[in-house]
């Protein structure tokens, strides 16, 4: 049993591991990947660099990079900006570089940088990471007459884990999305940013 669970192995689920433990370090945190590889698309971003962020300093210009959800990112990017992303690396070692085009590297110019540094982090934070594990279910257990969710239950391809709470950052990905539609959510078509 884990209070939180996040699902997906991949620079967002890292980073929301990392922040979740560090703001309460009494929860017990696990990141649940399907696949071997974490950090994959980080490992390959920038060129193998790693493009870290944009110099985008103010929410409103920072809003206009996507095409859906202007108005829903504003409030989040007053709360974590780019100045924030570039603090975090920074406490832990990592300087940040910024190219003519506003695009934003670790100053080694390589994403292992980056990789190294969020691998320490769930380490020193005892974060569990649980890889080659698919989810094929995600079941709520209601607490009363189905009044409210008391926890989660992940049926995976090996086992069953349950938390308390639950956070969904698997990307794009539609076995994940159908999993949600039967829980009620809506899914809206993807589009890039």
């Amino acid at each position: 049993m884990f209070d939180v669970i996040v699902l997906g192995g991949g620079a967002a689920g890292f980073f929301c591991a990392i922040h979740i433990s560090e703001h309460n370090p009494a929860l017990k945190v696990a990141i649940l990947e399907k696949s071997m590889n974490t950090l994959a698309k980080v490992k390959i971003s920038g060129g193998g660099r790693c493009n870290v962020a944009h110099a985008d300093f103010e929410p409103s210009a920072l809003v206009s990079n996507y095409p859906r959800g202007e108005k829903e990112l504003l409030g989040p990017f007053h709360v974590f900006s780019t100045e924030n992303t570039i603090d975090f690396f920074e406490k832990r070692g990592i300087q940040i570089k910024t190219e003519s085009d506003g695009r934003m590297f670790p100053a080694s110019n390589s994403s292992q940088t980056i990789i190294d540094c969020f691998e320490k982090e769930i380490e020193v934070k005892g974060i569990a990471l649980i890889k080659e594990t698919p989810v094929i279910e995600i079941e709520p257990i209601y607490m009363g007459q189905k009044k409210s969710i008391h926890k989660w239950k992940l049926k995976t391809t090996k086992q069953s884990y349950e938390c308390s709470k639950l956070v969904i950052c698997t990307g794009s990905s539609p076995k994940v999305w159908r999993m949600l539609e039967t829980l009620g959510h809506s899914v809206i078509p993807p589009v890039p940013s």
